[in-house]
């Protein structure tokens, strides 16, 4: 009854342990990997240091959800498993797959590349396919239509710019983007079907 009680919660904590501590071992422990890329596309991306901006509402994007229904234990378990299947998938293609970025180097002659030296400077160049800002913000979106729906539509444009700032301040490659995207729908899928399960049950 207690672990039924508190499925939400310990569902979360170990998400966010996928996130944070696991994510930082996997770095830690592959500092480099394979490029992989697109570079007809990739080498076309501009480097662009004002999506340094957008990039950072992936805090809010990816919390917002989680805010929205802390006391809603069955959206709350549902929307923390989806999140843990999608950072485990991560972190084995991480371990399996080990890629990295090439960054470009990066002066800090204004606000916006000074941000992004900050982003470099707290996340490494490894850990890029799929792209974990790409699905948890996407999924983030697919989610809240289940929650508030109006909310959701308000969050695409956020979403989106989260999604192409990847690419702009060149953090991951157009396959991670790719790759982050499916993995957000198949992830959603996980959201669903756990809602249908949990539904008639009472906690």
């Amino acid at each position: 009854m207690m672990l039924k009680k508190y499925a939400d919660k310990i569902v979360f904590a170990i998400f966010v342990l996928q996130i944070t501590l696991v994510y930082k071992l996997i770095q830690a422990y592959f500092p480099t990997g394979y490029v992989f890329n697109m570079p007809f596309i990739d080498n076309n991306v501009p480097f662009l240091s004002v999506f340094a901006v957008p990039y950072l509402l992936y805090v809010a994007v990816l919390i917002l959800p989680f805010a929205m229904t802390f006391k809603n234990k069955k959206h709350m378990l549902a929307l923390s498993s989806s999140f843990l299947f999608a950072s485990l998938v991560c972190n084995i293609f991480y371990v399996l797959f080990p890629t990295m970025v090439i960054r470009p180097e990066v002066l800090p002659s204004t606000i916006f590349n000074r941000l992004v030296l900050f982003i470099y400077s707290i996340d490494g160049v490894t850990n890029c396919f799929p792209s974990e800002h790409v699905t948890f913000s996407i999924l983030s979106n697919l989610c809240m239509v289940n929650i508030r729906k109006k909310i959701a539509y308000y969050m695409i444009p956020a979403t989106a710019l989260v999604v192409i700032a990847t690419l702009f301040i060149k953090q991951h490659y157009v396959p991670d983007v790719l790759a982050g995207m499916v993995l957000a729908f198949l992830s959603f899928l996980v959201f669903k079907k756990i809602m249908q399960k949990i539904a008639k049950i009472s906690f």
